[in-house]
């Protein structure tokens, strides 16, 4: 008996460090090492194509995440039901591929097997799957955990959604792969700078060219290694790329401008060559955000000489400023865009963007495509299908709690606009249409009445709402509504107003193109964040009073687009051209100091009818003019909510330097006018929601858009 257990033991440890080897660490014995490689697709020059065919594949497409609201980063996220619904939309829409950026649950696979294998429509779905990594082993790593979840020949006991099983082999669909690893240039520039990195690479599929840095090194070295896995293993190849952007593509600028542009790592798709024995070949890729339509004005005189060829005739009237047509004649392998995106949110990011509604969205993702396309490029893949609540923007992360993001909409955020589909509030329908009718109004929503005036309040997982009526209501007059939520600080005065208690926000009604939400100073989060960034001085130098800190606009800091151009006096200053010194002298302008970030109103509310379903649907209309009625949204991150499901406001700055959360239970609104003096205040109770939130799928204007441009 006792033999027997002990080789029953020595059998299971046996099977177990059998399974890992076989399915961590890509251990198998190769029983066909003669067997052709079969390549389904290949990329050479003239664009990206399917065996046997002469025709290039035209790869349109969207990226694809998990999310749903209330699931966090290590939960399910979107199910199988999900993903398949969302691919019949996606293929409805006139999409030919998905954009997986990292591994997803094994319900997307699975879901992506069933929708392609199902015999009832003619349609399918192609893949190109990202992978992330910093180092050449962590990117190999991750390379290989793909490459076996495509064949359907992976089991993980330790993933972060518990065991998973893909068993579903989707390779017939895989197009390509691409490295979306870390591409900050600061990651790149220490690479290229660390003498413990190669600074070539020569492999079996892959080598660099004498150009290459460092970086392009390491990605042609973990491209090799990826190609190896596949071809032993599975006698597959596909082709295969990293992602690049205008932060660290080929091009440099002069130095002057280089520092603005915060330029100073480059990467180039033509130095790493594959060999003869790459037979699916690889291709540029490449995600598109800013980029100054100036720049080819500030590229560097010498590289001007280099591309003097590619440069003549450029088509520049274009967004990007002729960015898409440069790349396009640069390369010689197909270029395919992955990931470019346009945002509804309610802020944008750069101070040169005005805020764009989701009609305004598709027609700038349709431009973009289809400029994309009339200049030769392979694909072009959208970022992203839906919205992802989850995404953090620079200038709004600090305010909100980073685990709670999930659980609530912040329209502040320009990150959480750039999908196709938006979660609406409402479990089948929104609580408010913001169109001047109070026909979702009730008594039961009713919180305060003053001299005449009623207001009624509601809350969404997205906004407070507010329906303020009364005969006195008109666009000609000033109504004044201050607003409650913390407790440790506020102001009881405004002009000749006299709160019942000291109000943090003051919400100023004033026509359709004057009315704005404002904040007291010692509220105002920006100047606490931003302000030592913009101007230099410490805010908490300057601490605002608590109680009688005056009222002022609500700002949000952006990014300063505007070049500051050489000066016409000029001195003479040596100038460094990549990473070493260039001999030589260059004539640049007088040194100032380069403004990053500049402020730009956000409290200001945009007068429109906010209804899906109405022909004049606007977005990102916050409030609208019934008769004898104003219809008013105020989104959570607009009034300082930290976590609006668990009903956290930030508490004062001052006292916990920087952003911390306070629990409250009620927000107190009134209502005053030129007439008034004292201004009584109600409670309206508040109600969290925590994982419980009610939210609906709604197809974005921008989606019938890009329909419409894609299926002609």
């Amino acid at each position: 008996m006792r033999k027997y257990i002990i080789t029953v033991f020595v059998l299971m440890i046996a099977i177990l460090v059998f399974l890992y080897a076989y399915f961590y660490m890509g251990f198998f014995i190769d029983f066909r090492p003669n067997a052709p490689v079969q390549v389904a697709f290949h990329a050479e020059e003239g664009g990206i194509f399917r065996a046997g065919e002469d025709t290039p594949l035209l790869l349109r497409g969207v990226e694809v995440v998990a999310f749903v609201p209330s699931q966090s980063y290590w939960q399910l996220g979107a199910s199988h039901a999900d993903f398949l619904r969302w691919f019949g939309y996606i293929s409805d829409m006139g999409a030919t591929t998905v954009y997986a950026a990292s591994i997803m649950h094994s319900s997307f696979y699975n879901a992506l097997y069933t929708f392609n294998a199902d015999p009832y429509h003619d349609n399918y779905l192609l893949l190109i799957h990202g992978v992330g990594g910093l180092y050449v082993d962590d990117m190999s790593m991750y390379l290989r955990r793909v490459i076996d979840i495509v064949h359907g020949n992976r089991v993980d006991l330790l993933n972060r959604y518990g065991v998973q099983l893909f068993l579903r082999d989707i390779s017939p669909w895989v197009v390509a792969y691409v490295i979306n690893t870390d591409i900050n240039p600061d990651h790149i520039a220490y690479i290229n700078n660390n003498v413990n990195f190669p600074d070539s690479f020569e492999g079996r599929f892959f080598s660099t060219a004498p150009e290459a840095n460092r970086f392009e090194a390491l990605l042609a070295e973990v491209m090799d290694n990826a190609t190896e896995y596949e071809t032993r293993r599975f006698k597959a190849q596909r082709p295969i790329s990293f992602l690049s952007s205008p932060l660290v593509d080929f091009l440099r600028y002069q130095p002057f401008y280089a520092v603005q542009l915060r330029k100073y790592a480059h990467l180039d798709h033509e130095n790493i060559i594959p060999s003869a024995e790459m037979q699916a070949g690889h291709f540029a890729a490449y995600t598109l955000f800013y980029l100054s339509n100036e720049f080819l004005s500030l590229l560097h005189p010498v590289q001007r000489i280099e591309l003097a060829d590619i440069l003549e005739d450029l088509d520049v009237y274009c967004n990007f400023g002729g960015y898409f047509d440069l790349l396009a004649r640069y390369h010689t392998v197909p270029v395919v865009a992955v990931g470019f995106g346009a945002t509804s949110s309610r802020t944008p990011g750069r101070i040169d963007a005005p805020a764009i509604n989701e009609r305004q969205q598709g027609h700038a993702l349709a431009s973009l495509s289809m400029q994309l396309e009339e200049r030769g490029w392979a694909g072009n893949i959208i970022s992203s299908w839906q919205d992802d609540w989850s995404r953090r923007t620079w200038n709004t992360a600090f305010a909100a709690d980073p685990y709670r993001s999930m659980y609530w909409n912040n329209v502040q955020s320009q990150s959480q606009g750039y999908g196709l589909m938006s979660f609406d509030p409402g479990q089948y329908y929104r609580p408010v249409r913001i169109d001047g009718v109070p026909d979702e109004w009730t008594e039961a929503n009713f919180i305060h009445e003053y001299d005449g005036i009623r207001i009624y309040a509601k809350q969404s997982v997205q906004n407070l709402y507010l329906l303020v009526r009364g005969e006195a209501i008109n666009q000609r007059d000033v109504f004044y509504l201050p607003i409650k939520l913390s407790p440790n600080s506020g102001t009881d005065f405004h002009e000749h107003l006299k709160f019942d208690m000291p109000a943090n926000f003051l919400l100023r009604i004033h026509g359709a193109n004057n009315t704005r939400l404002m904040v007291t100073m010692r509220n105002n989060q920006m100047f606490m964040r931003f302000h030592e960034e913009i101007t230099g001085e410490n805010p908490f130098l300057f601490v605002p009073e608590r109680w009688i800190s005056e009222f002022v606009p609500i700002n949000i800091a952006m990014q300063n687009t505007t070049m500051t151009r050489i000066s016409d006096q000029f001195i003479r200053e040596e100038y460094v051209y990549g990473i070493g010194m260039v001999e030589g002298i260059m004539q640049v302008g007088e040194p100032r100091d380069i403004v990053r970030l500049l402020y730009r109103e956000t409290g200001r509310l945009i007068h429109g009818i906010n209804d899906p379903n109405h022909p004049n649907f606007n977005s990102i209309a916050d409030f609208h003019f019934g008769h004898e009625l104003v219809e008013i949204r105020l989104p959570w991150g607009l009034l300082n909510f930290f976590d609006p499901s668990n009903l956290r406001v930030h508490d004062d700055y001052y006292d916990n330097f920087g952003v911390d959360g306070i629990s409250i239970s009620d927000i107190y609104i009134g209502i005053g006018h030129r007439d008034s003096t004292q201004v009584p205040m109600s409670p309206f109770r508040l109600q969290g929601w925590r994982g419980n939130l009610q939210f609906h799928e709604r197809l974005k204007l921008s989606y019938f858009i890009m329909q419409e441009a894609w299926r002609g």
